[in-house]
């Protein structure tokens, strides 16, 4: 598949990497005030559970990235180390989507929770923005 022989360690931080990136994807979007004290995302459907495993994830995502980017194999390499870089991420997505290990070594999601009564899942919500700030383009 490709020219490099990455060692299995990397490559299963890689193909963990991309696994925690779609659990993060797929959370609600965290609801947020500006300092003028416009709301963005009204927080429907985030929860303190949400928040605990979302920073969960994302201190497990800093991890992998750190581990990933100063790996003793990019040592070994005397030239081509973004090409590298690019074959290992194709590699890592090719193996965690068609492989074993991809999302196995990760705790399953657990199911977010549906809106309140009444409200459709998505409405008024354009990626979670409620409300843009005067003079942002659309």
């Amino acid at each position: 598949m490709n020219d490099y022989d990455f060692p299995e360690d990397l490559l299963q931080a890689k193909r963990e990497w991309f696994a925690v990136e779609r659990q993060l994807d797929e959370l609600p979007l965290r609801p947020w005030t500006d300092a003028a004290g416009v709301t963005y995302r009204d927080g429907r459907g985030w929860t303190p559970e949400l928040a605990r495993r979302e920073a969960v994830l994302r201190k497990r995502f800093r991890e992998l990235s750190i581990q990933i980017s100063i790996h003793p194999y990019w040592e070994t390499l005397t030239e081509g180390v973004v090409a590298a870089r690019m074959a290992l991420r194709a590699a890592g997505r090719a193996r965690e989507e068609d492989g074993p290990g991809g999302e196995g070594d990760l705790p399953a999601q657990e199911p977010v929770p549906e809106p309140p009564a009444g409200r459709e899942a998505g409405e008024g919500r354009d990626r979670g923005v409620t409300e843009l700030p005067a003079g942002v383009m659309t």
